[in-house]
Parts: C-alpha cells; sequence; structure tokens
C-alpha cells in the first residue's frame, strides 16, 4: 500500500464515522435548524441516549422536536423556549404528567385524606375550645366529641367530599353534568354525613373517650401542619379549605 492510501485510510474512516452519526439524526436537522436549536438537539440527543427509552421512541421523539423546531424557529422561537431545559424535556418524556383530571382521579385517596384531616382539625379546635369555656356544652355533647366519634365522622366525611369533587369535575369526553345532579348529589353527601355523625354521637363510655380541651387544641395543631405538607407534597387542589 502507498505513502498516499495509507495517509488516506483515517480520513475515510473518520469520513464515515461522521456519516454515520449523521444518519443518526433527525432529517435536515444539521443544515436548517439555528446554531442555538441545533446545540441544544445534540445535548436532547445526548440526554436521551442516557435513557432506558427504546430507539424507535428516541427517533420518533427527536424526528419531531426537529420538525416543531423547523415550523417554529422562523419566529424567533428557540428549543428552550418551547421545551425548557435539557433535563426537563427529558424528564417530561420519561416520565410524562398526568392531565389535572387523571392526576386528581389517581389521588382519590390523597384527597380524601387531606379532606379527612381538615375536618378532624376543625373538629379538635372546636371541642378544644369548647373544653375550656363550655363545660356544659362539653357535657352536652359528650358522645360527639369522643375521640373515636371525630376519627369516624372525619374519615367519612373526607371520603364522601373527595368523591363528590371528582363526581363534579368534568369528564374527559367533555360531558357535563347536569346542575340538578350536582345538587342532589351534594345534598345527598351531606345527609349521609349527617346519620353518621348522629350515629358515632350514640357511642359513649370506653369505645368513644372524650380527651381534655388542651389534647384536642394540640392535636388541631399538629394536623394543621400535616395537611401542609400533605398539599405542597402532592400539589392537592381540591379541598374545602
Amino acid at each position: 500500500m502507498s505513502e498516499s492510501e495509507t495517509s488516506k485510510t483515517p480520513r475515510n474512516a473518520a469520513a464515515g464515522a461522521k456519516q454515520a452519526q449523521a444518519a443518526e439524526r433527525p432529517v435536515h436537522e444539521a443544515t436548517e435548524l439555528t446554531k442555538r436549536n441545533a446545540e441544544y438537539m445534540r445535548q436532547m440527543r445526548k440526554s436521551l441516549g442516557a435513557t432506558a427509552l427504546s430507539g424507535e421512541k428516541k427517533t420518533a421523539v427527536l424526528n419531531e422536536m426537529t420538525s416543531t423546531l423547523l415550523a417554529e424557529q422562523g419566529r424567533g422561537t428557540t428549543a428552550r423556549q418551547l421545551y425548557g431545559t435539557v433535563q426537563e424535556w427529558t424528564e417530561e418524556i420519561v416520565n410524562p404528567k398526568k392531565t389535572p383530571v387523571e392526576r386528581q382521579k389517581a389521588n382519590y385517596w390523597v384527597t380524601a385524606l387531606d379532606n379527612g384531616l381538615m375536618l378532624f382539625m376543625i373538629f379538635c379546635l372546636m371541642y378544644g375550645i369548647m373544653g375550656f369555656i363550655g363545660t356544659n356544652a362539653t357535657k352536652n355533647s359528650a358522645g360527639a366529641n369522643g375521640i373515636t366519634a371525630i376519627l369516624i365522622t372525619s374519615a367519612i366525611g373526607g371520603l364522601g367530599v373527595a368523591k363528590l369533587f371528582e363526581y363534579l369535575m368534568p369528564a374527559k369526553d367533555g360531558k357535563k353534568v347536569s346542575l340538578w345532579k350536582k345538587i342532589a348529589w351534594s345534598v345527598l353527601a351531606i345527609i349521609v354525613w349527617m346519620l353518621v355523625f348522629t350515629t358515632m354521637s350514640m357511642i359513649q363510655g370506653p369505645l368513644n373517650p372524650v380527651l381534655p380541651g388542651i389534647a384536642y387544641l394540640i392535636i388541631a395543631v399538629v394536623v394543621f401542619f400535616t395537611r401542609m405538607w400533605l398539599k405542597r407534597r402532592f400539589n392537592i387542589t381540591t379541598s374545602m379549605f
């Protein structure tokens, strides 16, 4: 092999490698995207390469992004404006966020817990204050202000409120629930909850002990901060308060 042939071999190999890399890129990316968008796509390709997505999925995502950028960059729009950072968009592709309706339905039990805690907090606050300023009122409601009655009533109320919110949400298909159905369901939910409250109020004695007023107030404070953490942790937007 001549010296000239030997010197061409690395160049041909390098050219072949570049062609192979270009073949993996979305069509027209290298020649038509702006410099900034092309650099974003280069980083995006590298970021997706580190994920467990299939090759077909990665190619489809990159081609779709490129087509969108080619259409939008003429208006001065950048990839960063459309998709956020590379890390943020990669996370969105790998773990797509649910719509508000889907998220709320998936978090029914979390919503029920939040509303149940809210009712429990209100009851504890109310009976805690009554324990300090109204002994007669406290005695007259000895069953209703028992800790067991408060817990069960709050739990049932939380489940009912969460179900009510879920029922009143607009459906995915766009169908609206008529106003009279919303009113009927709301009234029925209140009646059921009041029956539960009345039934629990009849339980007295060791099965439904009444705590000191200070204990109820301390529980109310603890529940308040627990609810604040729960709302931030699960991004709860549907609750009575």
